[in-house]
């Protein structure tokens, strides 16, 4: 009985120091941000026919994601995760006026196609969503390699998070 408790005392000191070494937390403990961090985060946005008056193809809001690339040079990805008009495209970001756009006809991912966006900007504390919430906007015009000469106008704003600022709806000005 007395080694038994003595083991048990052993595995548990075991234990407790196996603890201990992974909770260490060495390393830099501020890893910093990304180039785009003032950008990226998750939008609701939806896609207009180009009078910009009318959805496309009678779509909605759908939520979009902007994020950095892995070469951290002031690209992001524009991702809608293939909810809607299958866009998930890399562009380049003036961080100084808040404007982007990509090269003329960049891969887009999801549907093995290219896209041109243009004209994006975002634009600060512009926008004020069902629950109050003061937000940014973003705006930018994207053509698509399966409907050429076709510029669809996307329109959106930041994501609060807030339960009735979800799913919102699109209507016509």
């Amino acid at each position: 009985m007395k080694n038994i408790n003595i083991i048990k005392t052993f595995v548990l000191l075991f234990a407790l120091s196996l603890f201990t070494v992974s909770c260490d937390e060495g390393g830099d403990q501020d890893p910093g941000g990304t180039s785009v961090q003032a950008i990226a985060g998750d939008w609701w946005a939806v896609a207009l026919n180009p009078d910009g008056l009318s959805s496309a193809f009678g779509g909605d809001f759908v939520q979009f994601s902007t994020y950095n690339t892995a070469a951290n040079d002031n690209t992001f990805w524009v991702d809608d995760h293939d909810n809607w008009m299958q866009l998930k495209s890399k562009c380049t970001v003036n961080l100084s006026d808040l404007t982007f756009s990509s090269e003329p006809n960049t891969p887009e991912l999801y549907a093995d196609e290219t896209v041109t966006i243009t004209n994006g900007r975002i634009t600060r504390g512009t926008y004020t969503t069902t629950s109050g919430t003061v937000v940014d906007q973003i705006f930018f015009d994207c053509e698509f390699s399966w409907d050429p000469g076709t510029v669809y106008k996307y329109e959106g704003h930041w994501r609060t998070g807030f339960l009735e600022d979800e799913n919102p709806h699109w209507s016509a000005p």
